[in-house]
């Protein structure tokens, strides 16, 4: 290797004739020392010299760190990232966060890192995936068709191109338009790639769009997905991401946004409620949901490595149950009892409108945790059907808007995963983005509010669910 391409850069200043510099070797440098470096810090390392770039991009380096800083964590607790509004802005920016959640013996989530703050993407109809993909994640605002996938570690991001703008179901629709766009790995490619299910706003046709960060950024953009878009689905889509799992994407269809003889139309039966699509072939499939549960099924998730189904049954027994699939079949993972938790909790997880979705399971102690779209996060023991609170957002920044779009909370793995694509247009419409300092957090605040200030008050619960009570009684009667 030449002097000037050697990993271990020499040192400025002489040296004495007699005292010959130590070279350590190139695995060790690159595998036990800048393996332990912090992304963002790795990202201005590959600035000093070619040889440095290539090693400190490769996909083995990216592996190495991700072990070693998975290592270093120790406890095995889940990490997790969360956004509000930047502080003192003019309310254009948005502040992205770490924190590790809290154990069981309540330590931890105590104080959070800052990651990146943007100064040009608004938080208040922003969507983040719930996982990176690969190290990456994807950034976008649906009611304005803007998409950047970024790595939240590092600040690295790329902005798609224009694309068409989404059709509204209805002129206050806000946020929710008839479009979905989530971030996927073609393993077999070896690159990401975005795709966009929609409707379009013009002319109300329904397409399927992908764009390919690698291959794209000549100038290709969107294109159209090989496999046809089956009749009648846009519909049903509301602008959550779809879940991206072992190389397809699924998406879950809100048929009761239909009547019954609608959906029976579009979709050709009610039990077609998942739709699927392979992020290699581009071809559409679907999964079936059992019949009893096609209609309750509220959101999808990853967990642990399995599709997951959240079955709100809030309003009929005061229960969520969650069932993951596992070809060809579904099987119930657990069933949240509220009517049998304390009144605090009961209260809270029956309020109208409360969105829930499943992160993972803690390695450290087996529980559930459960993010909810009024900023908190939860632990849930299946054995015992406790629930405990294990974060809230109240005691860090100043609590935001419910999200539009499900949630301001996703799962966080340190990574420096590097960001390409984009192409011109990329390189034009960057975001302003600056990395949070190292080592600088963000302390427990006292004193916010326990209750998001939209909450249903404890009253205004029993009212509503002896009305349910009423109406359900008169119904069968």
């Amino acid at each position: 290797m030449a002097d000037s391409e050697a990993l271990t850069p020499p040192r400025p200043g002489k040296r004495p004739r007699h005292a010959d510099p130590v070279m350590l070797p190139d695995d060790v440098v690159v595998d036990h020392i800048l393996a332990r470096v912090p992304a963002a810090a790795v990202v201005r390392l590959r600035a000093v010299c070619r040889a440095w770039r290539a090693a400190l991009t490769s996909d083995h380096f990216v592996r190495a760190h991700r072990a070693l800083r998975a290592a270093a964590a120790g406890d095995g607790q889940p990490e997790i990232a969360f956004f509000a509004p930047a502080a003192g802005g003019s309310g254009a920016g948005t502040a992205f966060y770490t924190c590790k959640l809290a154990s069981s013996d309540g330590s931890g989530s105590a104080e959070a890192r800052e990651l990146v703050t943007v100064g040009n993407l608004p938080a208040d109809d922003l969507v983040v995936l719930t996982k990176p993909c690969h190290g990456l994640t994807l950034l976008f605002q649906a009611g304005s068709s803007e998409y950047y996938v970024c790595n939240l570690s590092t600040g690295e991001h790329v902005a798609l191109p224009p694309c068409a703008p989404a059709a509204k179901p209805d002129p206050y629709g806000g946020a929710y338009v008839r479009s979905s766009t989530g971030l996927g790995f073609d393993t077999a490619a070896g690159e990401h790639k975005v795709v966009r299910l929609y409707e379009e706003e013009e002319r109300g046709q329904q397409r399927c769009e992908m764009y390919s960060l690698v291959s794209g950024r000549g100038g290709g953009g969107w294109r159209p997905s090989a496999g046809r878009v089956p009749p009648g689905v846009t519909k049903c889509l509301e602008g959550r991401p779809p879940v991206f799992l072992d190389g397809c994407f699924y998406w879950h269809m809100d048929t009761g946004r239909l009547g019954v003889v609608e959906a029976g139309i579009l979709l050709r039966s009610p039990e077609r409620a998942i739709l699927s699509l392979s992020v290699a072939t581009e071809q559409f499939g679907w999964i079936r949901t059992p019949a009893q549960l096609a209609r309750e099924v509220r959101h999808l998730a990853e967990l642990d490595g399995s599709l997951c189904a959240v079955v709100d049954l809030r309003l009929v027994a005061e229960e969520y149950e969650l069932w993951t699939w596992s070809s060809p079949s579904w099987s119930r993972r657990c069933r949240i009892s509220l009517a049998s938790l304390e009144r605090p909790m009961r209260e809270e997880l029956g309020l109208g409108g409360l969105r829930l979705l499943p992160l993972c399971t803690s390695p450290a102690d087996g529980r559930i945790l459960l993010a909810t779209s009024r900023h908190k996060v939860y632990a849930y023991d299946a054995g015992s059907n406790r629930v405990d609170t294990v974060w809230r957002m109240h005691e860090l920044v100043d609590v935001p808007a419910e999200p539009a779009l499900m949630l301001n909370i996703a799962l966080h793995e340190e990574s420096v995963a590097v960001v390409v694509g984009g192409g011109d247009v990329g390189r034009r419409r960057r975001l302003k983005m600056e990395v949070g300092k190292s080592g600088e957090v963000v302390g427990k605040r006292e004193g916010r509010l326990e209750r998001h200030p939209s909450d249903v008050k404890p009253d205004a619960f029993e009212m509503m669910k002896r009305m349910i009570g009423l109406a359900q009684m008169m119904f069968h009667n």
